[in-house]
């Protein structure tokens, strides 16, 4: 039993802003939730560093999340946004935070 669609709803993206953060299609996401088809080993791994859980949680072998710390090389757009949201005071941070989940859930 994938857990696919729960960790998606959770983390509050459609399914168009899943596969577009994972390399697949949408329509592969959607065929991966209703259990139509199953993910390769490839998009496994995508899914469990997007969603910050291990495979067996992912997979529904395990109930604990597993808490998995995915670190990766930021690309430069990515250094800059971090460098300019940590020098917003806390109004400022909720509410680029608000306006970026806007931009994500509009997609």
């Amino acid at each position: 039993m994938y857990r696919i669609k729960k960790l998606r709803e959770e983390k509050k993206l459609s399914q168009r802003a899943l596969a577009k953060l994972i390399g697949a299609s949408p329509k592969a996401v959607n065929f991966w939730e209703s259990g139509q088809v199953e993910p390769s080993a490839k998009f496994i791994c995508a899914l469990c560093d997007a969603f910050e859980c291990t495979a067996d949680y992912l997979l529904g072998r395990e109930d604990d999340l597993g808490n998995v710390n995915v670190m990766r090389e930021l690309s430069e757009d990515e250094k800059l946004w971090l460098e300019r949201f940590s020098r917003l005071n806390t109004k400022q941070r909720s509410e680029a935070i608000n306006y970026v989940e806007y931009l994500t859930t509009k997609l």
